[in-house]
């Protein structure tokens, strides 16, 4: 086996791991609760629901 072959067999396995490790982190327990959050934030009260805008935009550009 050739040293290209090699680098490309660790190059899968190392982007198969990140794989593996991002999966891990997006369906883990811990991050359940921020998803929820969320998920909820469209139905949530905010200052536009009430009446009251907002005196500067969000992104804070000036208006």
């Amino acid at each position: 086996m050739d040293w290209t072959n090699f680098a490309r067999s660790m190059f899968t396995v190392l982007c198969f791991a990140s794989f593996i490790v991002i999966l891990l982190g997006a369906y883990g327990k811990k991050s359940k609760q921020r998803y929820e959050e969320a998920a909820m934030l469209p139905f949530m009260d905010d200052e536009y629901a009430s009446g009251q805008a907002p005196e500067r935009a969000s992104n804070g550009a000036k208006q």
